[in-house]
């Protein structure tokens, strides 16, 4: 005698597939950093990989190659976590104590800037990015005409 299996039982519930989605997602994202890493030491670049990844992704979505959808769940992780990619370069400026005391000031002053040029740019970027995505949004809401 074999048991039937209903179908809602043969496939995972919501958040597993949630969570599966947004883990291939991520494996992307390590799998373009991974790609444009090999690159730019093939091509003897001075260009950072992610720097290349984040194009080519950019290049993907905006060809419409790659649908957004298909990257948001592992994109709204990765930008929830951003915190745990910032206590490395942390970690170092302790681990320099010595450095630290010798000229602190200078490079505790450059630290700060750099940080809040790149909070400052990239809260500027993001800003940008959705205004232009609600006045897309607006616009094909209004059947595609342009309002004045």
């Amino acid at each position: 005698m074999s048991a039937v299996i209903p179908s809602s039982a043969a496939t995972p519930p919501r958040g597993t597939r949630h969570a599966l989605g947004a883990l291939s997602q991520i494996l992307f994202f390590v799998a373009v950093w991974w790609l444009a890493q090999a690159a730019v030491q093939w091509l003897h670049w001075r260009l950072p990989a992610a720097v290349l990844g984040l194009f080519a992704v950019l290049l993907l979505l905006a060809s419409k190659t790659l649908p957004e959808r298909h990257l948001a769940s592992g994109a709204d992780w990765l930008l929830g976590e951003m915190l745990l990619f910032f206590i490395p370069p942390v970690l170092a400026v302790v681990r320099f104590g010595p450095l630290l005391a010798a000229s602190g000031w200078r490079l505790l002053a450059a630290i700060a800037l750099g940080s809040l040029l790149v909070m400052a740019g990239t809260g500027l970027s993001v800003e940008r990015v959705a205004h232009w995505e609600r006045s897309r949004r607006l616009r094909a809401a209004d059947g595609g005409s342009e309002q004045p």
